[in-house]
């Protein structure tokens, strides 16, 4: 899941989509893909708050990301996260 503070206030289901120098965000509701910041910068990873665990599996480990879009949050599952961080320091 992945929420963007600048552009909705909401986690949204999908699947990180990596190609060559781009990361891609496609929505599991619908057709929508939203290509992430070029410049986005994994700053840290933590455990979802009580808050959030209701919106996402609290299972979940949150990658803490900054660009100069702003801050991105993006909530995979612990089996999930070296294939994620490979994907954010390759963009």
């Amino acid at each position: 899941m992945v929420k963007w503070p600048a552009r909705s206030p909401r986690w949204r289901a999908g699947r990180l989509l990596i190609s060559a120098g781009s990361v891609v965000w496609k929505s599991s509701y619908g057709k929508q893909e939203v290509a992430l910041p070029t410049d986005l910068l994994q700053t840290g990873f933590r455990s979802p708050s009580l808050r959030e665990a209701v919106a996402i599996n609290p299972g979940s480990r949150i990658a803490e990301c900054d660009s100069s879009d702003g801050e991105v949050l993006i909530a995979v599952m612990p089996s999930e996260l070296d294939h994620v961080v490979t994907a954010l320091d390759k963009a």
